[in-house]
């Protein structure tokens, strides 16, 4: 890569309108501020005299001309190998030149800046062009744009985050100093609070919320008006508590994803704790969804996923690696608030067996119908041998009709009371009476 641009710049710096030598003075006066913005130590061969400056002028140009599409180095014809190399080249962290040394030559190779009069947003908007990305709501604010990959990362995030929690501009002389740091400079939680705040947000994988009766649905941007567009992005994942339905954006998977999806994670890692991290928050819950190959057939079917890599497992495994090896704030977790409503409903075990009756018993239109045929059948059964038994009774008493009274004889007179004794009167004498 590195010979291919040296025989580019050399056939660039021969138009006769181009001198090298104005390239080189305008990166001079822009040196030690360049400088300032990367952490230190830098490569040693870029601390020797003059190297620092032609590291500037040739990646800066190459940059800058590729991003206006210079008709006389259509890349797109070298190659598709070469093509991609340079594309993913162009946004890898450690080669990020600031914002303003591109503006800078910008402007000397393109002094006219267009219908907008603004160089800075022209040079966005070629460098989206150039990388095939479109903003998904208003226009960025060119002037806190750090360098091309922040330009991209933030083109990413959504709508409404970006107008609320727009991250102030750092100053240009720390522009891009965290490139290089191994770890925060911020406060970070403990380790039991980020363990037990990542223990909430973890979800269950895409098979098992189906199987507790969750509604996984896709959303195809590309069929979405301009103006819903710009309002999802592919990190507007919603969760309908009363449907029970996770849309979820459509994501193509292909060769490329992986090290773009890096690439952007590798940079939110050293973003400040308090910072949202939406490639990092993405990856981590598309990974929870997907545990094995089974997931990712599930979600292929769904539309939410595209595979382009042909293989399922080999989904998983990018999505596994890519989970394992970040780290992310529990506490401002960018679907935190789903990952509770989704486990919530997991947790009550009535949604997971109403799930599986349906699923197993009521999956189509007709074995509703006969489920309620084969109840009403019950049901006159069970009345038939009601009104069978009740006809039975009455029948029975009709024909035999009452039992006789039975006669036991006169009762016994009352005795005398061997306990107390008794005094035995006389029989009257009838001769008396006459």
């Amino acid at each position: 890569m590195e010979d291919f641009k040296k025989w580019w710049f050399k056939k660039f710096v021969e138009k006769p309108h181009l001198g090298l030598h104005q390239f080189r003075e305008a990166m001079e006066h822009l040196e030690g501020k360049t400088r300032n913005c990367y952490e230190r130590p830098l490569h040693p061969d870029l601390d020797k005299d003059g190297s620092f400056v032609d590291m500037m002028v040739h990646d800066g140009c190459f940059v800058v001309q590729l991003i206006l599409a210079d008709p006389d180095h259509d890349f797109s014809k070298m190659g598709r190998h070469i093509s991609d190399e340079i594309f993913h080249d162009l946004l890898l962290l450690e080669n990020q030149l600031p914002f303003f040394v591109l503006l800078k030559l910008y402007s000397m190779i393109n002094p006219n800046p267009g219908p907008t009069g603004h160089l800075n947003v022209c040079l966005a908007t070629s460098a989206l062009k150039f990388f095939e990305v479109y903003p998904c709501s208003s226009p960025i604010n060119t002037a806190t744009t750090r360098h091309l990959l922040d330009l991209v990362h933030t083109t990413f995030q959504p709508s409404e985050i970006r107008d609320e929690e727009k991250v102030p501009c750092r100053d240009p002389i720390n522009t891009i100093k965290h490139l290089l740091r191994s770890v925060r400079t911020t406060f970070h939680p403990s380790e039991t609070q980020a363990e037990a705040e990542s223990s909430q947000n973890s979800m269950p994988s895409a098979t098992e919320l189906e199987d507790a009766g969750i509604h996984l649905l896709s959303v195809p941007i590309p069929e979405m008006k301009i103006q819903e567009q710009r309002k999802l992005c592919m990190f507007g994942i919603t969760f309908d508590n009363g449907t029970k339905e996770l849309k979820i954006p459509t994501l193509q998977v292909d060769d490329s994803t992986e090290r773009l999806f890096r690439n952007f994670m590798a940079y939110e890692q050293f973003l400040p704790w308090e910072v949202p991290t939406y490639f990092v928050d993405y990856v981590v819950f598309i990974d929870d969804l997907i545990n094995t190959s089974k997931d990712v057939e599930l979600l292929r079917k769904r539309r939410i996923i595209g595979n382009l890599l042909g293989n399922d497992e080999a989904v998983t495994q990018m999505f596994k690696k890519m989970g394992g090896s970040i780290s992310y704030n529990a506490e401002k977790f960018y679907y935190k608030d789903i990952a509770s409503q989704v486990n919530e409903h997991c947790k009550k075990d009535w949604n997971i067996w109403k799930a599986k009756l349906k699923k197993d018993y009521f999956n189509t239109p007709w074995s509703l119908i006969s489920f309620l045929a084969a109840l009403v059948l019950l049901l006159l059964n069970i009345l038939q041998t009601i009104f069978s038994v009740l006809s039975y009774y009455h029948q029975s008493r009709g024909a035999h009709g009452p039992g006789p009274e039975k006669n036991f004889g006169p009762s016994p007179r009352p005795g005398p009371n061997p306990k107390y004794g008794s005094k035995i009167l006389p029989r009257p004498d009838p001769r008396k009476n006459s």
